[in-house]
């Protein structure tokens, strides 16, 4: 629909009543209210609002047409003049495919790094708190990566993207803390965000994530204690965040062993609720052996990534799984020392073991 400049319309989600100012970009016209703020909105979200007199200006506002860019294939060159510049840090790009009618289609979303770094990352989009897809890779330093793609028609589905990157120390010791960003994409935002993206050197939507003093602190360990719960609460929602961290897919080779690392979680909840789909599957008599198989590639697979400390959770009962476990870390020449003391967090229920 084309709305001349005057228009008396109503915006259709909120009920705001107001006359169009101009035509914006991206299938946009500006809104201008009973206060006098002129407010971008969506052509589809507003409704023309009839009027007996004749519109006053007989002119349309039509926006322009833009030409299709071929757009790149990643991973792209990144040997330009912007390199010299002051680096700005992680940022995340929306390049618009245009439709021939040089409405936007979807967007390519390009994670761009402009520093010295290397990062492990991983992204995903959700709409309306559901997640559509998820991604994760490695991302070197003056370059970028194309980690997704946004439809123009999902902008009005409560979009957010979710990324998460931590910074790879050099001579391969290991990782920076993880940081990570929850991008809300509004509609009155998002088109505001229009500028220059370094290594594309055209316009795109380009939200900066984090900066390069935020990308270089050092890991440091918490320094207040974590809340404490019941152990069947905590196992209840540890279960629950494993739930949440599966359905992963690669748009590209998997990092080593370094990225491995950077996700591992340093304890593993031995209830056999949180080791197989249907514990009712398992006989009582074959409880402790699946157990300790899962225990034993825990341990195996800490030792291998080198990591220094890890949480065995056993919870408390007769003792059994507890004393079995004892005397297998007895046996492992890895490990330093371990110990079945009150925790904060877990109370007595689990070994802390360090190697």
């Amino acid at each position: 629909m084309v709305f001349s400049k005057g228009t008396k319309v109503r915006l259709i989600h909120t009920g705001d009543i107001g006359e169009v100012e101009e035509w914006l970009e991206h299938d946009m016209v500006g809104v201008r209210l009973a206060d006098g703020e002129v407010i971008p909105v969506l052509v589809e979200a507003v409704e023309r609002i009839e009027s007996d007199s004749p519109s006053k200006v007989k002119g349309k506002f039509v926006p322009g047409k833009k030409k299709v860019e071929p757009l790149p294939l990643q991973p792209l060159p990144t040997d330009s003049q912007y390199t010299v510049l002051k680096p700005q840090g992680l940022q995340l790009a929306f390049d618009p495919v245009n439709r021939p009618d040089g409405r936007p289609d979807y967007y390519r979303i390009y994670l761009i790094n402009d520093t010295q770094l290397n990062f492990l990352y991983q992204l995903g989009l959700q709409l309306r708190k559901q997640s559509v897809w998820k991604t994760q890779g490695r991302l070197g330093p003056r370059t970028m990566v194309e980690a997704g793609s946004l439809r123009y028609s999902e902008l009005n589905e409560s979009a957010e993207v979710k990324v998460e990157t931590w910074r790879l120390l050099p001579d391969g010791k290991g990782t920076g803390q993880r940081l990570d960003r929850l991008l809300k994409l509004k509609p009155t935002q998002f088109f505001k965000k229009l500028t220059t993206a370094p290594y594309l050197n055209r316009q795109v939507i380009l939200y900066a994530l984090f900066t390069e003093k935020e990308l270089n602190q050092k890991k440091e360990s918490p320094k207040v204690a974590p809340p404490k719960q019941s152990l069947q609460s905590y196992t209840s929602n540890a279960a629950e965040e494993q739930k949440d961290n599966k359905g992963w897919f690669n748009l590209q080779e998997m990092p080593n062993e370094v990225w491995e690392l950077a996700t591992f979680k340093n304890e593993i909840d031995l209830h056999l609720q949180n080791l197989v789909d249907d514990p009712s599957s398992i006989r009582k008599d074959q409880i402790l052996e699946v157990q300790l198989s899962h225990f034993e590639a825990f341990m195996e697979r800490a030792i291998r990534l080198g990591v220094e400390r890890v949480f065995v959770i056993h919870g408390v009962g007769e003792g059994r799984l507890r004393d079995t476990i004892k005397g297998r870390l007895e046996k492992m020449p890895e490990v330093k020392s371990f110990k079945n003391e009150y925790h904060g967090r877990y109370g007595y229920g689990a070994t802390e073991v360090i190697f």
